[in-house]
């Protein structure tokens, strides 16, 4: 049995493989009152979970699961507000497409980083969804 996703949801985006990878949660604001937060197992945006998977000896969904614990906990919002998925398509902009054919989505929220591993996914997605896609601000790096 899977669990309902409430209406309207803001999707998020996470990419524990780049720095600014969590940086579409701090676009969440007090009208976010369900979020949805969205992980991939497979492509560029998942790399830093098979090599945590390999050196712990766990499999990628189980590394996966961790993570997603992980940022749930540092979100400090109800328990009742957030929702953790997985995914193992084949990329960010298919996943997510696929949510907005789905679910009613408040916006979706993307990190910086979601260009950089697959160009054009922004685009897509203003045209796979009627609701807003925002992107993070990439991070100014240290000199």
């Amino acid at each position: 049995m899977t669990t309902p996703i409430p209406a309207p949801t803001t999707l998020v985006l996470l990419d524990p493989t780049s720095l600014d990878g969590e940086s579409a949660l701090g676009l969440l604001n007090e009208q976010d009152q369900h979020v949805t937060l969205m992980l991939l197992l497979s492509g560029p945006a998942s790399s830093a979970l098979r090599d945590f998977s390999r050196a712990e000896n766990l499999d990628i969904a189980t590394a996966g699961w961790q993570y997603l614990e992980q940022v749930v906990d540092r979100m400090h919002r109800a328990p009742h507000e957030v929702l953790a998925m997985t995914a193992m398509g084949p990329s960010a902009a298919a996943e997510l497409a696929d949510m907005a054919a789905i679910y009613e989505l408040r916006r979706v929220l993307l990190p910086a980083s979601v260009e950089r591993y697959e160009p054009g996914v922004t685009e897509l997605l203003r045209h796979a969804t009627v609701a807003p896609v925002e992107v993070a601000a990439l991070l100014a790096t240290a000199r």
